[in-house]
C-alpha cells in the first residue's frame, strides 16, 4: 500500500475512532450521571426514612393540645407527608409515600409505583428500585417530563403495629375508632416485617441531561483539541518522512536510471533517514568499486575484454593481439605464483610503452593482451614496424624470484578490416607457423575461407541454443565378437535434420572457444546414457578441456553425480604438454580414485614413447588408426603395432585398436594379440545404443 494512502487511511481511521471514542464516553458519562442522581434520590429517601423512624418512637409521648392540629400531626405517615410536600413546592422534588392498602387517597400508588411494590414483595432482600422513565400523562410533575422513578422499601416494624397491627391486640381500642372514623377499616392486620409501601421519589431528567451535556461538552472538547493537534504533527510527520522517501525516490528515479551513481548529498528530515542515506551512499561507493573491478583484470588491474570490445566498438582503428607464448609451460615449470608474476611483468612493460608509443592497451585473457595503436599512420608498414618494436621491448629477460626467464611472443593484427575475430584468426596463424607477427589479410587465404568460418560459427552457435549438439555411439567388441562398450563420437544436427561430422566444426569450435561448451554437452548427454541404459562409455576429453579449471571442477561434479563410474571410461588424446604438467596429472588421478577407468588416444602417433604411458598410469591405450589402416601391407606398421602390444602385455594395459574397416585386418589383430576392436567393419556411429 501506498504510504501517502496509509496515512489519509490513518486519519480517517483516527476520525472514525474518535467519534466512536464520543460515543462510548456519551454513554458512560451519561451512566455515571444517572448513577449520582440515583445516589441523591438514595440519600432522601434514607433521610424521610430515619425521620419517620424518629417520628415513630417519638409520637406516642407526644400529647396535642392544640385542637386546630389534626390527631395524627406527629404520628410517622402524616408528618412525612406534610414534610414531602414542602420538598415538592420547594424544591421542585417530588417525593411523597404511598402502598397497595392504602387510607388516603393521596398514597393511592400509580402503575409505575405499583410495579415498584410488587418487586420488593419478590425480591424481599432488595433496598431499592429505579427506572428511567419517558414523559406520561398519567404522571405529573411539574408537567409533562422524563424523569428517574426510585423507590425505598418500608417494612412493619414493632412501632407499625400500633397503627397497622391487629385491631384486637395491637391497636388501642381509642386509636382504632379514631382510625376507623377516619379512614375506615383499612390497612390494618400487617405483620411484623412485611411490606407496607415505599417512599417514592421522582427526579427530573432535565438537570441530569443538562450535566451530562456540560460534562460531555467539556471533556469531548478538550479529546478533539487533542486529536486536531495530534493529526496536525502526525501530518506535518507524515510529510516530512514522504519528503525523505521522494529525496530517495528521486535520486533512484533520476540518477540510478541514467547509470549515474553519485552519491546522495540531499539533506534528510530524519536521523534515520540520514542513516538511509548513508547506507545507500555506501552500497553506491561499492558499486562504483565493483565498476571499477569489472572493468578491469584483478591480476595487472589493466581495462579488460570487456571494455576493450566497447572500445574498439567505437573507435575504428588497427587490432593487435599478442599472446605468451608456451605460457602453459612456464606455469608448469615454475608454478602458478611466478606464472601471475610474470604476467604483472608483461603489463607493467606495456604501461611504460604506451605513452612512448601512444597505444591503449587491455588484458583480454591470462596469457593474452590487446593493443590498440592510437597515433599512427594506417599502413601496414607502419603497423609492422610498431609491432617489430613493442615484441622487442616485451623479449627482454624477465626477472622474477631469482629466475630468469626469456619469453617468446605472438602477435596477430587486424589492419585492414579492424574486427577482433580477424586478429585472433591471424594471432592463431602466427602460433601454427611458429612467426611472430601475422596479419589477418594473410591469415585468411581468400574471402571465400573467411565467409565458410562465420558460416560454420552462425552454425554451430545455432546447434548448441537449440540442444541440436548429440552424441553418436560407436561400438567397441572383444576377441569373441561381442560387444564390451561404445565410444561416444560428437555429431551436429543442422537445421534440415542433416547429420554433419566434427570435421566440419571442431576447429572452429575451437578457434572461437566454443569447444568446451560442447565437451559439457557430450559429457552430460553421454552420462545420462550410461544411466538410462547401464552400458560402458568412452569419452573423449583433450588438453584443452583439462587445462580449464571450469571445465575440470565440471567434470568432477558430472562425476559425483553419477551412479555408474565403473562404465565411465575418458580417451585422453596424446600430447607432451599432458605429461608436463602436475595440475593435469593430480587431476586424472582424482578421476581415476573416482573409479573412472583412463583411455590414451591415437597412442603411436605424434609424442608416442612408452614414457608417456609410465607417468599417467591408463587402464588402456587406443593404437593410432593410420598404424592399424596400412596393417595388412606396412610392414613398419606391423612392427610398430607389436611392439605397443608386447609393452601393453608386461605392463597389464588393454590395447583397442580402432578403423577396423574388414575381416582381415580384425584376424591380424586379434591373432597379435590386441584386446578390443572398433571400426566400420562391425558398426558405424549410431546415434542410439544397440541392444
Amino acid at each position: 500500500m501506498s504510504l501517502k494512502n496509509r496515512i489519509t487511511f490513518t486519519i480517517l481511521l483516527s476520525s472514525f475512532g474518535i467519534v466512536l471514542v464520543l460515543l462510548i464516553l456519551y454513554k458512560y458519562i451519561n451512566h455515571i450521571i444517572v448513577l449520582q442522581e440515583v445516589a441523591k434520590a438514595r440519600l432522601e429517601s434514607k433521610t424521610i426514612y430515619y425521620y419517620r423512624e424518629y417520628l415513630a418512637k417519638v409520637s406516642p409521648n407526644v400529647l396535642v393540645k392544640d385542637k386546630n392540629l389534626s390527631y395524627f400531626s406527629c404520628t410517622p405517615a402524616y408528618a412525612t407527608n406534610q414534610v414531602a410536600k414542602l420538598i415538592r413546592d420547594k424544591e421542585h422534588f417530588y417525593i411523597r409515600q404511598v402502598s397497595d392498602r392504602w387510607r388516603s387517597p393521596y398514597d393511592k400508588p400509580n402503575t409505575y409505583e405499583l410495579k415498584a411494590i410488587d418487586f420488593f414483595k419478590t425480591h424481599p432482600k432488595a433496598r431499592e428500585f429505579w427506572e428511567i422513565h419517558n414523559p406520561h400523562k398519567n404522571i405529573t410533575m411539574g408537567g409533562n417530563l422524563k424523569h428517574i422513578f426510585y423507590a425505598y422499601p418500608l417494612y412493619i416494624e414493632k412501632s407499625c403495629l400500633v397503627c397497622h397491627g391487629d385491631p384486637k391486640k395491637d391497636v388501642p381500642p381509642n386509636l382504632y375508632k379514631i382510625l376507623l372514623k377516619e379512614y375506615g377499616n383499612r390497612a390494618f392486620y400487617y405483620k411484623l416485617g412485611e411490606l407496607r409501601g415505599i417512599i417514592s421519589l421522582r427526579l427530573p431528567y432535565q438537570q441530569v441531561q443538562d450535566k451530562i451535556l456540560s460534562v460531555f461538552l467539556v471533556i469531548s472538547t478538550i479529546l478533539f483539541i487533542a486529536f486536531l493537534i495530534g493529526t496536525f504533527i502526525f501530518v506535518k510527520l507524515s510529510k516530512n518522512i514522504t519528503d525523505d522517501i521522494d529525496k530517495i525516490l528521486q535520486f533512484f528515479r533520476n540518477k540510478i536510471a541514467n547509470n549515474d551513481y553519485s552519491i546522495i548529498r540531499k539533506k534528510m528530515n530524519f536521523i534515520e533517514f540520514e542513516k538511509l542515506k548513508e547506507e545507500i551512499n555506501k552500497t553506491i561507493r561499492t558499486i562504483k568499486e565493483y565498476q571499477e573491478k569489472l572493468k578491469r583484470n584483478p591480476i595487472t588491474k589493466l581495462p579488460n575484454r570487456m571494455q576493450f570490445f566497447e572500445f574498439i566498438e567505437k573507435n575504428k582503428k588497427p587490432i593487435m593481439v599478442v599472446n605468451v607464448d608456451k605460457f602453459r609451460e612456464i606455469n608448469s615449470y615454475f608454478n602458478t605464483e611466478v606464472g601471475d608474476e610474470l604476467i604483472k611483468e608483461i603489463a607493467k612493460r606495456l604501461k611504460k610503452l604506451r605513452r612512448k608509443y601512444n597505444i591503449k592497451i587491455f588484458h583480454l585473457d591470462i596469457d593474452e593482451f590487446g593493443i590498440v595503436p592510437l597515433g599512427i599512420n594506417e599502413n601496414r608498414d607502419s603497423i609492422k614496424k610498431l609491432a617489430e618494436e613493442i615484441l622487442k621491448e616485451l623479449e627482454e629477460p624477465y626477472f622474477i624470484f631469482n629466475n630468469e626467464i626469456l619469453v617468446r611472443f605472438r602477435m596477430g593484427i587486424s589492419f585492414q578490416k579492424k574486427e577482433y575475430l580477424r586478429a585472433e584468426m591471424a594471432l592463431n596463424k602466427a602460433k601454427e607457423l611458429k612467426k611472430d607477427i601475422v596479419f589477418g589479410s594473410d591469415a585468411i587465404e581468400n574471402k571465400e575461407n573467411y565467409g565458410e568460418h562465420i558460416k560454420w560459427l552462425k552454425k554451430l552457435k545455432n546447434a548448441i541454443d537449440n540442444d541440436r549438439i548429440v552424441p553418436f555411439f560407436q561400438p567397441i567388441y572383444d576377441k569373441n565378437e561381442k560387444i564390451v562398450k561404445y565410444e561416444a563420437l560428437v555429431r551436429m544436427i543442422d537445421e534440415d535434420g542433416k547429420v554433419i561430422s566434427p570435421f566440419f566444426f571442431l576447429d572452429v569450435a575451437k578457434k572461437s572457444r566454443l569447444y568446451l561448451e560442447i565437451t559439457k554437452i557430450m559429457l552430460s548427454k553421454s552420462l545420462r546414457t550410461i544411466r538410462d541404459n547401464k552400458v560402458s562409455i568412452s569419452i573423449n576429453i583433450t588438453l584443452e578441456d583439462m587445462e580449464d579449471e571450469e571445465m575440470r571442477e565440471f567434470i568432477i561434479k558430472k562425476i559425483d553425480e553419477c551412479i555408474y563410474k565403473d562404465k565411465v571410461t575418458f580417451e585422453i588424446v596424446e600430447n607432451e604438454d599432458i605429461r608436463e604438467s602436475e595440475i593435469i596429472k593430480e587431476f586424472l588421478d582424482s578421476l581415476r580414485a573416482k573409479g573412472v577407468s583412463l583411455y590414451i588416444d591415437d597412442f603411436g602417433s605424434g609424442y608416442a614413447n612408452f614414457d608417456y604411458l609410465l607417468k599417467l598410469h591408463p587402464e588402456g591405450v587406443k593404437i593410432d588408426g593410420s598404424l592399424i589402416k596400412n596393417i595388412l601391407n606396412d610392414k613398419n606398421s606391423q612392427v610398430m603395432v607389436k611392439t605397443l602390444i608386447n609393452f601393453a602385455k608386461e605392463s597389464e594395459i588393454f590395447i583397442v585398436a580402432e578403423f577396423v574397416e574388414n575381416r582381415e585386418i580384425f584376424e591380424m589383430l586379434r591373432d597379435m594379440g590386441v584386446d578390443y576392436f572398433q571400426g566400420y567393419y562391425f558398426s558405424p556411429p549410431k546415434p542410439d545404443i544397440e541392444r
